[in-house]
């Protein structure tokens, strides 16, 4: 997808590179605000005129700038020569989206201009822009005129009133009340979602080099709209505000320089993006998964993010653990795939959940949420020493561990297996979470229940990870029986899973417990938990590196000599960003560093192919030379900016400097090994516990320029 992303909280913005959000074409664009589009229409001419695009950017993610001019326009009885007026064109998002616009009369001759913006809203629920065959029961209201401004609204068959509120600091000259009839352009569904909008028209008047300044602002809400500021808000307050957030951030995250270049730009990006897709809750801040599909709260995608980046930022882990903790099941639901102590999969706020049309309420169809929850409780421990967050969130850690061991084995043989009970519920539920996903050789589809083989692992990691933790605590008992349900595991997987003559790990076992035999990633995130021997992990780094899986550009999600093999899918030859992160960071701790060194080549190899040096959620898995294109090939509906794709350098990073915090010590072990592309790492407020540390990491050693009194062990 190429379009400017603008996001900020529950509110994020796609548009076309002139700013636009035109009728047809891509049916992504939009304002959106808690999984209903608040603008389906926004379409800025001059004259009645289309404008021409000279630039445009968002490298700030919640600002964006489009420089436009005019093509041949009509001037009473003369016309105006393209490039006669510049349009600069600038809006920030924050809560909602202010606009500023600034033209400017280059020519000689003075010119009377129509400035007209059609806006509208369709108030469509997210699921329904995706194509999801559902159908709403609410009601269109007429646009309503108030003083210096116009409000669109929805009453929704949920009972909820959605409102936009489009407000201007200079009175169109011209109202004119539209509605538009938007097609979807999904191939398997032909729809139209009628809207309510407004054609507004402004008339200007510019002497040589004359200039004229508007300015406008579209406010999603719900419930009923709140009074204008009075111009209180506006363009220049919200860039200054978001500026300072931004700043705010920024100060407060590990800042990681190196001798890399290209690595420093997309470390930079990912800072940025991991702020613009950061959620803020009465439980904290927390990261939603990606724009535009999924910027709402994602049990395994929030989880695995807060993971990745606890070097970075480990206030998204705690943020995390709250919000998820604060939503942890306590009830049976087939409805929502929801048993007691699971952790959610995905929570939606639009319509269709608001009618039971769709599970989300939340849903939790994830077979691997709650023991990835319980590994990020360890390891945010384990960076932070925060006891209060211990003896807050154990219980919660308790409910999960049981649930793990009364439902989520559904067959008592000590595997987590999904199968899927809701009507609308997901098939497959793992992190490869597509219907083609998990297959027989044969390419048809393994009946549940299913038991992963990375979801094994992380049982082993969740148990092992807070054996440790207890232990230091104090439970010994608890550390104990952790311990001895974490070995039992890793004997009867490793009997079960292992592939002598693949020299690998099954992707599953189907209803039969049968391996099934596909060479894809997933057993490259079993090197995270401990549960892989030595010599095993050695033959499973092996295959990953050999060339039909890592592609040159990352590890793809299923081997090229895999019948079920295509580079152009979603999960069966891809190369997911995230993946090759966990695959590395396996690797790492596995002591196979040489390994991760070079998965992390890959993938940083890709990243400044992408606009802004932005990892995309996946791309295909075409080799370098396969195409003779020197780039990866995109996957069109892949979600940028994107949680886990931004969090994968950080985690890469980790791998390769080897970071091990233990903060209930006071502790830090620094294990680097430098690849031969990366000469010098300096980084700088790196939070373990209560300390900040400042770390320079070269060939010749590592120095501790300050460690605020904890103990760093180099090795």
């Amino acid at each position: 997808m190429d379009y400017l992303a603008l996001s900020d909280d529950n509110t994020f913005l796609v548009s076309d590179h002139l700013g636009n959000i035109p009728t047809g074409g891509d049916r992504t664009l939009g304002m959106y605000h808690d999984d209903t589009r608040h603008l389906s229409l926004l379409d800025l001419r001059l004259n009645g005129e289309p404008l021409s695009l000279l630039c445009s950017g968002d490298e700030d993610v919640y600002r964006t700038t489009a420089l436009l001019s005019n093509p041949w326009l009509r001037n009473g009885d003369d016309h105006i020569a393209p490039g006669s007026i510049g349009l600069l064109r600038s809006r920030v998002v924050s809560g909602g989206v202010y606009e500023e616009m600034i033209l400017t009369n280059y020519s000689r001759a003075s010119l009377h201009l129509e400035l007209s913006l059609d806006a509208a809203a369709d108030f469509a629920d997210l699921f329904q822009v995706r194509g999801f065959p559902l159908e709403r029961s609410g009601t269109l209201r007429p646009p309503r005129e108030e003083p210096m401004g116009l409000l669109l609204s929805y009453d929704g068959g949920d009972g909820v009133r959605r409102l936009t509120r489009v407000a201007y600091d200079t009175p169109p000259d011209e109202i004119a009340h539209t509605g538009q009839e938007q097609p979807d352009t999904n191939d398997t569904v032909r729809r139209t979602f009628p809207s309510t909008g407004a054609r507004l028209v402004w008339r200007l008047d510019l002497p040589p080099g004359g200039e004229r300044r508007l300015e406008l602002t579209f406010t999603p809400c719900t419930g009923e709209v709140t009074a204008p500021d009075a111009g209180q808000r506006t363009y220049q307050t919200e860039s200054r505000r978001q500026e300072a957030s931004y700043a705010e951030w920024r100060d407060g995250a590990t800042l990681v320089e190196t001798d890399n270049q290209p690595l420093n730009r997309l470390l930079a990006r990912s800072a940025l993006d991991l702020r613009a897709l950061t959620g803020t809750y009465p439980t904290g801040r927390l990261p939603v998964a990606g724009i535009p599909w999924y910027a709402v709260p994602f049990g395994r995608d929030s989880l695995i993010t807060a993971l990745q980046t606890l070097s970075f930022r480990p206030e998204l882990a705690k943020g995390t653990l709250r919000f998820l903790a604060a939503h942890q099941s306590t009830q049976d639901d087939p409805w929502r795939d929801e048993e007691p102590g699971k952790i959610l999969h995905e929570m939606r706020f639009g319509e269709l959940a608001g009618t039971r049309q769709i599970p989300h309420t939340p849903y939790y169809g994830s077979v691997d949420a709650s023991p990835l929850f319980v590994m990020l409780f360890a390891r945010t421990i384990q960076w932070t020493g925060d006891r209060q967050l211990y003896e807050e969130l154990l219980p919660n850690v308790h409910r999960a561990l049981e649930w793990m061991e009364r439902h989520g084995d559904l067959d008592g043989d000590g595997y987590l297996e999904y199968r899927t009970r809701s009507e609308r519920g997901i098939d497959n539920q793992g992190w490869k979470d597509s219907g083609d996903s998990v297959l027989y050789p044969d390419g048809t589809q393994v009946e549940p229940p299913i038991a992963l083989v990375e979801v094994q692992a992380y049982a082993h990691a969740a148990k092992s990870w807070l054996a440790t933790v207890v232990r230091q605590m104090g439970d010994a008992s608890l550390a104990d029986r952790l311990e001895r349900e974490a070995t039992a595991l890793r004997e009867r997987f490793n009997q079960d899973y292992w592939l002598e003559d693949a020299g690998f790990y099954s992707l599953a076992l189907d209803s039969e417990k049968r391996p099934i035999r596909d060479a894809t990633s997933n057993p490259g995130h079993a090197l995270i938990g401990g549960i892989v021997p030595p010599d095993r992990a050695e033959r499973v780094a092996a295959r990953l590196l050999a060339p039909d899986m890592a592609s040159g550009w990352g590890v793809r999600t299923r081997a090229a000599e895999d019948p079920n093999y295509n580079p152009m899918s979603y999960h069966n030859g891809s190369v997911w960003p995230h993946d090759n992160s966990l695959i590395a960071y396996g690797m790492a701790l596995s002591g196979l560093r040489d390994g991760a060194n070079e998965v992390a080549r890959q993938i940083f190899a890709a990243a400044p192919h992408y606009r802004l040096d932005r990892l995309p959620e996946l791309y295909c898995g075409f080799a370098p030379g396969e195409t003779g294109l020197g780039r990866p090939a995109d996957y069109p509906v892949s979600c940028s900016p994107q949680a886990w794709a931004a969090g994968t350098p950080y985690l890469l990073l980790q791998s390769i400097l080897g970071l091990e915090p233990d903060a209930l010590t006071n502790t830090l072990r620094v294990d680097p090994h430098l690849p031969s592309w990366l000469e010098r790492v300096e980084v700088r407020n790196l939070a373990v516990g209560e300390s900040r540390l400042h770390l320079r990491i070269t060939h010749a050693g590592t120095d501790v320029i300050s460690s605020d009194g904890i103990d760093v062990q180099v090795n």
